[in-house]
């Protein structure tokens, strides 16, 4: 079962859950404050928007944004009625056929296979302006586990896999952190076509 369909069937679940939970909101918060009020940024994976995409609203951001899952996607418009969303896989879209100041993707890419996560860092990549941000998830240790809401299988490439497959994509990393759940963050920048910031 992919991470589209088990996410789906668990979505009551995983609102239930996350609703609840105000972790990695301050990893967040800060990652919003180094953006201009106004900055245009695309959310991946969005779930129901709570806490990430309430912190991008409350940090003055304009927010688009995606999600593979109909119920999760429902509830986010719910919401957030304002805020464009699709509902459609990371793999498949077109990021609203433009470009953004920022992108996040939490709870994401671990859940995606190898060659789909090296996609999906290199597809971000061309949907960001230079200078544009990029905050994701992923753990700095190689390695596999199972996801604890619905038990597919997870995979972390690890830091020096990521930061090559980062460079690649014309991503520089500028800090990683962690948060009070133990989640790994990255923040990411968006080099110019010569290189430079």
């Amino acid at each position: 079962m992919d991470a589209a369909t088990a996410y789906e069937q668990h979505a009551r679940e995983f609102l239930r859950g996350r609703d609840r939970s105000s972790i990695g909101a301050e990893v967040v918060r800060r990652w919003a404050r180094g953006l201009p009020r106004g900055a245009e940024v695309m959310e991946i994976a969005c779930g129901g928007g709570y806490p990430v995409t309430r912190e991008l609203v409350n940090a003055g951001l304009e927010v688009w944004a995606i999600d593979s899952s109909p119920t999760l996607v429902s509830e986010f418009r719910s919401r957030f009625p304002a805020l464009p969303i699709r509902c459609e896989g990371v793999q498949v879209s077109d990021f609203f056929a433009r470009t953004f100041d920022g992108a996040v993707a939490v709870g994401l890419l671990f859940l995606l296979p190898a060659h789909e996560q090296a996609a999906v860092i290199a597809r971000v990549s061309d949907a960001l302006v230079p200078g544009g941000r990029f905050l994701f998830t992923a753990p700095t240790e190689i390695g596999t586990w199972q996801d604890m809401r619905t038990g597919i299988d997870c995979l972390s490439l690890g830091l020096k896999t990521y930061e090559h497959l980062l460079e690649e994509a014309g991503l520089r990393v500028l800090d990683t952190c962690e948060d009070e759940g133990k989640n790994n963050y990255y923040a990411t920048e968006k080099l110019s076509s010569d290189g430079e910031q």
